[in-house]
């Protein structure tokens, strides 16, 4: 009884440290996301006018080395928000900007959400991807090789929770960015928002999956097998919406190291596809094959 005690306690011990950690590397992401805007980079903010250098050159023609391009004494990104031409000092829409107060005039929005939804994002998704190899290591057996089942299994659930609470952490920082503006209902009704609505809703449906994985995984698994296994097959819908939703509507995946992170993890992801439901399921089908035709042993004396 007291072995089994301070075995339980290990293994929980054992949990939380792997929760610990991948909220540290999440943390450290937060940091690198932070430092690390280029020249060349979609994150570069030269003048801190709360608009990006290639948002301002591409899409507004704005300077990017000016707070004010057309002078007439509001920032470029309070006329992007209020819909006045950041070009032209006698827009009448810039009237729509003078009913703010004169410090949020002057002040840029925060980038701190704006750093903790990038951190999040990619960390709950490199998270996604150690969870699906897991998760065919286990049902292959080759984990096993590596990990005894029962810390497999624990891994497996520990990493999980910890990818659950960083993608909150990614939904809770857009509430706070005031550059996409983006409230509750638009990051919880898939195809509610303007914002990219395709894009966003794949993140907003991969939330939702995630959700029903886990619940099943908690009452369904040992109850309700089939039903168990038939919800945890979207895990691989899950990925693929993930993958989606972070290489054309993250920021950073215009960056050359995200880039190699995505066409490593989605070359993983399509191999195990490919062993899982066909190689597998061949192998499977030439061991029966041969066995019924296998010829009987003489027990005879």
């Amino acid at each position: 009884m007291i072995q089994n005690t301070k075995k339980v306690k290990k293994i929980r011990f054992w949990g939380w440290g792997l929760i610990i950690f991948s909220l540290a590397f999440w943390g450290y992401t937060l940091i690198a996301t932070a430092q690390t805007n280029s020249v060349g980079d979609y994150t570069k903010d030269s003048d801190y006018d709360g608009l990006s250098d290639q948002v301002e050159t591409n899409t507004y023609h704005s300077d990017p080395l000016k707070v004010d391009t057309d002078g007439d004494g509001y920032l470029d990104a309070a006329e992007v928000l209020s819909g006045s031409d950041v070009l032209n000092s006698s827009d009448p829409a810039a009237s729509l900007v003078k009913q703010n107060s004169e410090s949020e005039e002057n002040e840029a929005p925060s980038s701190i959400p704006w750093y903790i939804t990038r951190a999040a994002g990619i960390s709950a998704y490199i998270l996604m991807f150690l969870i699906v190899v897991l998760g065919a290591g286990m049902t292959t057996g080759y984990l096993y090789k590596y990990l005894n089942p029962v810390r497999s299994w624990i891994t497996h659930k520990y990493l999980s929770l910890a990818m659950f609470l960083v993608l909150l952490a990614h939904m809770t920082a857009l509430l706070f960015d005031n550059f996409i503006n983006l409230h509750l209902k638009d990051i919880l009704i898939p195809f509610y928002s303007d914002f990219s609505p395709w894009l966003l809703s794949l993140g907003i449906l991969g939330f939702y999956i995630l959700l029903a994985v886990i619940f099943t995984s908690i009452w369904f698994r040992l109850k309700y097998k089939r039903a168990w296994r038939s919800v945890h097959y979207f895990v691989y819908v899950l990925f693929t919406f993930s993958f989606v939703h972070g290489l054309f509507l993250g920021t950073d995946s215009q960056t050359l190291a995200m880039r190699l992170v995505y066409i490593s993890t989605s070359s993983v992801f399509v191999f195990i596809v490919i062993y899982r439901f066909i190689i597998s399921k061949l192998k499977n089908r030439n061991y029966k094959h041969q066995n019924q035709y296998e010829a009987p042993k003489n027990h005879s004396v």
